[in-house]
């Protein structure tokens, strides 16, 4: 069967046919750095768009919004190459609560800081349009969290019964 192009030219962005892989010690540890890296990345990214939206006000909030758009691609193509190799990273057992919350409070001070640079935009419809999306968007991750939190529960209670 023949690899989908997505799954060719992540394998080339990855390098993953150097022969760096083929010793498991070195991959192992390549694959946890990388996965330490990448998560610090992603945090470190709602950090500095937070920060540069709450500094920087109006003038900020293409940089910040770049910010969270490259983390949010960044964190899609990892889903998704998970997925096709038979991986479900965002399966509800793997998901902490301390993890969660820390990444809440990141989205909401990521959120106000938008919500505050586009305050500064003055009277038009692109600032209604985009508190409208931001408002709209928050509240559908919030269902969309408390819903994986419900389902993970309802597991945790069929594995006890």
């Amino acid at each position: 069967m023949q690899e989908s192009r997505f799954m060719r030219v992540a394998a080339a962005v990855g390098d993953l046919g150097s022969p760096f892989y083929r010793e498991e010690r070195q991959r192992d540890v390549w694959n946890e750095a990388s996965a330490i890296g990448f998560q610090t990345m992603l945090w470190l990214a709602y950090v500095a768009a937070s920060a540069s939206l709450w500094i920087g006000g109006g003038a900020a909030l293409p940089y910040g919004l770049t910010m969270v758009a490259v983390a949010g691609v960044g964190s899609t193509v990892t889903v998704a190459y998970s997925r096709r190799r038979g991986v479900e990273p965002l399966s509800g057992a793997w998901i902490t609560a301390p993890r969660l919350v820390g990444f809440a409070v990141l989205y909401l001070m990521f959120v106000g800081g938008v919500l505050h640079a586009v305050w500064e935009l003055g009277n038009s419809s692109f600032r209604h349009g985009l508190a409208i999306g931001i408002a709209v968007g928050t509240f559908v991750a919030i269902l969309m969290v408390a819903w994986s939190l419900r389902k993970k529960q309802q597991a945790q209670s069929d594995d006890e019964a």
